[in-house]
């Protein structure tokens, strides 16, 4: 019954102040709703346990390289570390499994690109979660040449075949040859990615598996421990360093477990963590403003509490009333803010970062809300226990005799002041994080493509495909679609590589055979088709480029981009010169003109980079390195003279009139592969922006009233100054001057956390030191103009202020 009084009473004092309540409720509601859509996702991404059974006891296995004293960790096992590990390793259940990708798939006439993932025999096992239909695959068919079965999602199940169980033992069409389907997972088996058929990873130890291509999960067995099954990888990594199979860069390597959730999510979990720490520091400014808000106001109310406390009012209940307001605009706001948090969800998803899939959808459920609900309710006590307990401090004689006036100075502005500085200090350090990352960005965006972006659009198909097992066949069909294409009105060129700029290459080894040791060493790979450099109007710097005639009888060639050349003839002419690749020599007939390309070969470039790239034309492959399409899916590049927006329904024909078994996974343009990989930049400079944008809000808003409240409770004293002879610009100035010099000390303090906060965003920087004097500079100055503005707001009060009625009125 006492608290419903207090929340009645509450209420009055809402009501009698309309404009306090709606500026704190809105602070709250922003500072909230920030909070509530960073925070879905990283509960989807890392708090939430992994949705399968015993999730604690699931873990990957990987290899721990200690070289230089430095530590590097990869859970990208062999073939070879996935057998040892699966037969020998007794205290886990192991199981592996490769990339996802797009597949073809065909069934009474509908053919569609599907996304497939494979997986060894045991992977559901581990998993802990077996088909609610059928069986997984055995051991015996999980072999090279092995039957060819395969597992469907459910929700593929019910889009495709209409929940009919009559699938099973049936055959499909998938990746040009009949699979016979031998399960169905149950509705809420969730990977990492949305799947629709798994199918058996037949591993090996030489082609694919004898590279880094495998993922390792492991399931701890019945009792045992994660220090003994960690102790008996160790043991088992010290036999391993002997053995044939297992070629290492260094001896210095020891086979480890990690926990599966970790594991998957150890390339998102720093971004988030850093997203989540800025929608905190957003939030504790909006603690700062509202707390600071409430002191102003508890200086309004001050007679009122002398007056009341004088007539025998409880200090104690007299606090439970101020902390219940603030409780109740906690709840309110909190309210608020998870209905712009649904909406800025939305928002998140739309900026398509890394984690944008996940084992949980991103969305506002009862987790969520109940979790901001908990934040809300402790801002209440961050904001509201200070100014509280300070009103309930006060001097009830001095307060009655001097009407309130004596609450102005004091503790109360000092502490008002040291909150406004603060508000400004992390302002800065919101600020400079989100110039960094808008100079990342820019980086990016600045960087030299190395070919003519104009009206160029991609098709990619799947040719993971037995009817395209031989380079024949698809030579052919690159051959004959691209005479259809260049058949389109507008289309001004065509071609096809494996590859295209901005997108990952194929890492492959060669060696030179004249003016070399003859080591082996590392490139970027790529096969085209002759008209691919004209097309993309890369320059042929040197030599000549690739003609009709390269053909399987003629000598093989190849040509290097200037990188390439500059690395391994340093600079000097490289026509001539021989590589041997895969066993076959090539001999380089020109050098081209560098492009930007998702660094897969050399670390610490960034997302984009220029490394050194063959190209070899695509009649001069062998059947054997087709192999590569289980992981690349060509693509058309098609550059018209205007427009590419009409192309994309004439592409698919001309294509289908070739192969009509051959769906069109889907069309990109070069923004779409530039900002494939920088959407992790995009995401952070975008989140970081609006978060700083609101932080100077609030800064501003806080130093507003701060110079506000200063001039209602200085109108005497100005008053006075204007009689006796001040003049208003004058006055002023002494007015504004607090707001600038706590402005400069905020932006003081604000330089050395920034200086600490940066440190944090050091490996997501490209282009741009951490330590960037101009953004410092350029980001306080912003904050000082802001600040300046916001204090001389309502110092213009004065220029319409009557020295005469004010001393009257006072």
């Amino acid at each position: 019954m006492v608290f419903w009084n207090d929340v009645r009473f509450a209420l009055r004092q809402f009501r009698k102040s309309p404009a306090f309540t709606l500026v704190v409720l809105a602070t709250l509601a922003l500072c909230i709703g920030a909070n509530t859509a960073v925070y879905s996702v990283l509960d989807a991404v890392l708090l939430r346990a992994a949705p399968y059974p015993e999730p604690d006891r699931l873990a990957l296995v990987a290899t721990a390289y200690r070289q230089n004293g430095k530590e590097d960790l990869n859970d990208s096992q062999t073939g070879s570390l996935f057998e040892v590990v699966r037969d020998r390793a007794t205290s886990l259940d192991c199981a592996a499994y490769a990339g996802w990708g797009g597949v073809n798939f065909a069934v009474e006439g509908r053919i569609e690109y599907i996304q497939q993932q494979r997986v060894s025999a045991g992977f559901f096992r581990v998993m802990g979660v077996a088909p609610q239909f059928g069986r997984e695959f055995t051991r015996q068919e999980d072999v090279p040449n092995g039957a060819p079965v395969v597992v469907l999602s459910y929700g593929f199940w019910r889009r495709v075949f209409h929940g009919d169980l009559g699938v099973l033992g049936r055959g499909i069409n998938l990746k040009g040859e009949p699979y016979t389907v031998v399960g169905i997972m149950p509705r809420d088996f969730r990977g990492t990615a949305p799947i629709d058929v798994w199918t058996p990873l037949r591993p090996t130890r030489t082609g694919e598996g004898a590279g880094s291509n495998y993922g390792v999960v492991a399931r701890l067995l019945p009792g045992v421990t994660w220090a003994a099954a960690s102790d008996q990888l160790k043991a088992l990594s010290q036999g391993l360093k002997g053995e044939p199979g297992f070629p290492r860069e260094t001896s210095d390597f020891e086979e480890r477990i990690i926990p599966l959730q970790s594991g998957v999510t150890s390339s998102s979990r720093s971004q988030l963590l850093v997203a989540w720490a800025a929608v905190l520091i957003v939030l504790l400014i909006g603690c700062v403003n509202i707390a600071g808000l409430l002191m102003a106001r508890s200086g309004a109310r001050s007679r009122e509490i002398a007056t009341r406390m004088a007539v025998g009012g409880s200090r104690l209940v007299i606090l439970r009333q101020l902390l219940v307001e603030s409780l109740l605009l906690a709840l309110g706001g909190g309210a608020a803010g998870i209905g712009l948090g649904a909406f800025a969800i939305d928002s998140l998803k739309h900026l398509d970062a890394e984690y944008s899939q996940s084992w949980h959808p991103i969305q506002m459920d009862i987790r969520v809300m109940a979790a901001m609900m908990g934040i809300a309710v402790l801002t209440s006590l961050v904001f509201g226990l200070a100014p509280a307990l300070q009103t309930t401090r006060i001097d009830i004689r001095s307060v009655l005799i001097e009407g309130g006036r004596g609450m102005a100075g004091g503790r109360r502005r000092w502490t008002r002041n040291a909150l406004v500085a603060a508000e400004v200090a992390l302002s800065l350090v919101l600020l400079v994080s989100a110039g960094l990352m808008a100079k990342t960005l820019a980086y990016f965006n600045g960087l030299t493509p190395g070919f003519d972006t104009r009206n160029v659009i991609a098709a990619e198909a799947s040719l993971q495909d037995a009817r395209y097992t031989t380079s024949e066949a698809v030579n052919k069909l690159f051959s004959q679609s691209l005479d259809q294409i260049r058949q389109i009105p507008g289309v001004r060129s065509a071609a096809v590589a494996l590859t295209l700029p901005y997108e990952r290459p194929l890492n492959y080894g060669f060696r030179i055979l004249d003016g070399d040791d003859g080591r082996q060493h590392g490139m970027e790979f790529v096969y085209v088709t002759p008209e691919y450099f004209e097309a993309m109007r890369i320059p042929v710097l040197g030599g000549r480029g690739l003609l009709a005639s390269d053909t399987p009888q003629s000598t093989h060639v190849a040509l290097v981009s200037q990188a390439f050349a500059a690395k391994w003839f340093h600079g000097g002419q490289a026509a001539g010169h021989h590589l041997k690749v895969d066993g076959n020599v090539l001999e380089i007939v020109g050098t081209v003109g560098d492009v930007q390309q998702h660094s897969g070969l050399s670390r610490g470039l960034g997302p984009m980079a220029i490394e050194p790239t063959v190209y070899v034309p695509a009649a001069q492959t062998s059947d054997g390195f087709l192999r590569v399409h289980v992981w690349f899916s060509p693509k058309w590049m098609i550059r018209s003279s205007g427009s590419t927006g009409n192309l994309t329904a004439q592409v698919q024909r001309a294509v289908a009139a070739v192969d009509s078994q051959l769906p069109i996974a889907g069309f990109k343009t070069v923004d779409d592969l530039q900002g494939r990989y920088t959407r992790d930049q995009r995401y952070l400079a975008t989140l970081f922006s609006i978060l700083a944008g609101m932080a100077v809000l609030l800064a501003a808003i806080g130093l507003y009233g701060l110079i506000s409240q200063s001039i209602t409770q200085r109108t005497h004293e100005l008053g006075i100054r204007l009689a006796l002879g001040a003049t208003p610009p004058q006055t002023m100035a002494a007015i504004v001057k607090p707001g600038i010099v706590l402005a400069l000390a905020g932006v003081a303090a604000g330089y050395a956390l920034s200086r600490v906060a940066v440190r944090f965003l050091e490996s997501l920087l490209w282009g741009v030191r951490p330590t960037d004097l101009g953004t410092f500079v350029t980001m306080a100055a912003i904050l000082l103009l802001v600040a300046a503005l916001a204090s001389l707001a309502p110092a213009l009060r004065i220029l319409r202020m009557d020295p005469a009625q004010t001393l009257r009125s006072e």
